[in-house]
């Protein structure tokens, strides 16, 4: 996959193409994404995206911007695996936004050479959503240029969106958000050096770093899995502030069940695969470490499973 950030300046060739934020890019953005792959493999055509970085909320209206779901790195390794051949990153901007349908339209077309235009059914662009379909439908009709619009993706009868996801996962409920994603939710972070408190404890955890405005499950313990490299682990999974120890600190820590080394500053992926239990307060070390213990033998067993 190629990856533009911001219009290229040498016209892409013959593509179908969609465009919006795919934050989190869940099953409804997959059927998009599958329906843009299907035209394109029927008229020979490239799969385009254009998608913005930050999300638009976070510059319209930023006391409300909304935690990331997928970063923008997680997010173009997903749409390259999705089969998307061309990623457009726009910076999305006031200016961006106050630009008009018919502006924003000229420019891409002057860099994509766009046949298909594939939207989801509440799709609209330009200065206060003026581009909505009914414009869109006439645009297209004359520029030559095919316009699919797709219907509402439902899971148990509930259009899915992003919001919603959100939600679960600050719930710490993975495992209805891991249905609405179709995919297990995940961060990417560095692991740094703690405070030793799980070596201490006879569990050796690694703390990993979060991205600026990426969502973290609420607090409480998963079960999981972590990805380093080419390799999987087994993982119970922290996220909280170490109440035992009086923490005031947000962190995400790993234990990798049947490893033992080194991983610092190394980059790994945490994905979550069930809640275990609620954040808790003990009242002694050694009785956390018994729960550590009790977490490390349910990962296991739900995940051997």
């Amino acid at each position: 996959m190629r990856i533009h950030h911001g219009l290229p300046a040498e016209r892409l060739p013959a593509a179908a193409l969609t465009i919006g934020s795919f934050d989190g890019l869940h099953l409804g953005h997959q059927a998009v994404i599958e329906h843009l792959g299907r035209r394109a493999s029927e008229l020979g055509l490239r799969r385009a995206l254009v998608t913005f970085e930050p999300h638009p909320r976070c510059v319209l209206d930023p006391e409300n911007c909304p935690k990331n779901i997928t970063t923008l790195d997680e997010k173009l390794r997903l749409l390259e695996q999705l089969g998307v051949d061309e990623a457009v990153v726009l910076l999305f901007t006031r200016d961006l936004a106050g630009q008009s349908a018919a502006d924003f339209m000229a420019a891409l077309l002057a860099s994509v050479d766009v046949r298909v235009l594939v939207t989801g059914h509440d799709f609209a662009l330009g200065r206060g959503r003026e581009g909505d379909l009914d414009w869109l439908g006439d645009f297209c009709a004359g520029h030559g240029l095919e316009l699919d619009v797709l219907e509402p993706q439902r899971l148990d009868g509930r259009e899915l969106h992003s919001s919603d996801i959100r939600r679960l996962v600050t719930l710490g409920d993975v495992d209805q958000a891991n249905r609405l994603l179709g995919r297990e939710f995940a961060l990417q972070g560095m692991v740094e050096h703690g405070h030793r408190i799980g070596r201490g404890l006879g569990f050796p955890t690694l703390n990993v770093s979060v991205t600026p405005n990426k969502l973290v499950p609420g607090a409480g313990v998963y079960a999981g899995r972590a990805r380093v490299g080419a390799q999987t682990f087994m993982a119970a999974i922290g996220v909280g502030y170490r109440p035992t120890f009086g923490g005031t600190d947000l962190t995400v820590e790993a234990y990798l069940l049947d490893y033992e080394g080194d991983l610092y500053q190394q980059r790994v992926e945490v994905a979550f695969t069930a809640r275990l239990r609620d954040e808790l307060k003990f009242e002694s070390p050694e009785a956390l470490a018994e729960q550590m213990r009790r977490d490390v033998e349910e990962t296991r067993r739900l995940l051997d499973g």
